[in-house]
């Protein structure tokens, strides 16, 4: 089963690498290159966030940083995360371990490989066809360093619902190009703007209810919605370093959230919402929020709302992924991605896909995003995850449940015909 697996090409619903030109033009230092995730391991023995300055710093020789990485690696290396980074050095440089001795062979081999065509060598390794690109809030025009053959892009509008205080309402404003004054003005605006700006891209994606507040989202009203506007904007016409509490400010955004939502479901363009585990691999190495406050379970009233979205519940929803799956057995419009998970925990994300492929209707899961920064990342990410949909798919022959046929039209489906129908990548 893992050469039929082997042989499907994949597409990635989740990475957040740099354009390939801005990878080659930096210095390849693996000890920075490399820490996307990792870092939440090191955090995880208590790095501190001054160890990760220094680890991460270029500047530094890298024989100044390198007993800090040693420090952590040994007990990190046996994670997902450091799991996928050495599998990714070993099948792509040749190099069995990181330590004192091959560190330095690393550092040759990735320089010598920084050539233009990278990204495309990397991605043709993997066999992975087509990658998804988040790239965060940015300025509506999708991915123009990237070769549009491999990568396409979703947007975030997380800069105009989540408005804090004015300073949040004059970027807003700068990136609407319109002036706002009352919540219609910001309203009107923003549906504009999604409309003008959306249609270049294949979906939306959200992290920051997850990362910073609650997946939670209230039924408030236009007036409710307005008075928070009114509290943002008195910052700006009073106190300039006044920010109004969130539950001040959350009508606002419970309101504007509603408004993307809407003009997705007309637009026919599918939601990427973050659910469940957060990285710490942040400027101080805790999480941002609590991980219940990351529950899909809290999304439900907004799947009745808007029954036209397509809800994809990211990251299995760790550690909630069994409520995820039931989620999507009840409601048609939810869909899961289990994108990150195969290197949070690839065990679990086995378990979790076996649950899945039992609970709920096979073209509704996706089994690959590697969530990287780096594209080794998403090598070494996507290894583990082909070799584990290969022993899930095979554990269901073995028992009777699937013939061949079955197994073959399931792993096509969950690693790339699913997200081909969902983000309409064919079309």
């Amino acid at each position: 089963m893992l050469d039929v697996v082997g042989s499907i090409p994949i597409v990635d619903t989740h990475e957040h690498l740099e354009a390939e030109v801005d990878r080659l033009s930096r210095v390849q230092d693996p000890l920075s290159n490399f820490m996307h995730y990792v870092c939440d391991d090191f955090f995880a023995q208590g790095m501190t966030p001054e160890e990760y300055a220094i680890l991460t710093d270029r500047r530094r020789p890298w024989e100044e940083r390198w007993p800090i990485f040693e420090r952590y690696w040994d007990y990190a290396k046996t994670t997902g995360y450091g799991l996928a980074l050495r599998i990714a050095i070993r099948e792509l440089y040749g190099i069995g371990d990181l330590t004192r001795d091959t560190y330095p062979k690393l550092v040759e081999a990735v320089k010598n490989r920084a050539t233009k065509g990278f990204y495309r060598w990397v991605l043709e390794r993997a066999n992975i066809r087509r990658v998804i690109i988040d790239h965060g809030d940015n300025t509506g025009e999708s991915l123009p360093k990237f070769d549009r053959d491999l990568f396409t892009g979703v947007i975030r509008y997380e800069g105009i619902v989540f408005i804090k205080n004015w300073r949040d309402l004059a970027n807003a404003s700068r990136r609407l190009k319109a002036p706002i004054h009352n919540l219609s003005d910001l309203e009107s605006a923003f549906r504009r703007y999604i409309r003008e700006t959306l249609p270049n891209f294949v979906g939306v994606k959200t992290s920051y209810p997850a990362y910073w507040q609650s997946l939670k989202f209230e039924y408030v009203t236009f007036n409710e919605a307005e008075y928070a506007l009114k509290a943002v904007i008195q910052g700006k016409e009073g106190f300039r370093d006044y920010a109004p509490s969130l539950d001040t400010v959350k009508p606002l955004q419970d309101y504007l959230f509603r408004v993307m939502l809407s003009e997705i479901e007309a637009l026919g363009k599918p939601l990427q919402i973050h659910t469940g585990i957060q990285s710490s691999c942040n400027a101080d190495g805790t999480p941002t929020n609590a991980v219940y406050n990351a529950n899909p379970t809290l999304l439900i009233n907004l799947f009745r709302e808007y029954p036209s979205v397509k809800f994809i519940l990211f990251h299995a929803s760790y550690p909630y992924s069994r409520e995820a799956g039931v989620l999507a057995k009840q409601w048609p419009n939810v869909y899961l991605d289990l994108c990150w998970m195969h290197e949070i925990n690839p065990k679990a994300y086995e378990d979790t896909l076996s649950e899945w492929l039992e609970l709920v209707p096979n073209n509704k899961i996706m089994a690959f995003g590697g969530d990287y920064g780096y594209i080794e990342g998403t090598y070494g990410a996507s290894r583990i995850a082909r070799q584990a949909v290969a022993r899930v798919i095979q554990e269901k022959v073995d028992k009777g449940h699937w013939d061949k046929e079955d197994a073959e039209k399931v792993a096509g489906r969950i690693l790339r015909q699913n997200a081909e129908t969902v983000f309409k990548l064919t079309q």
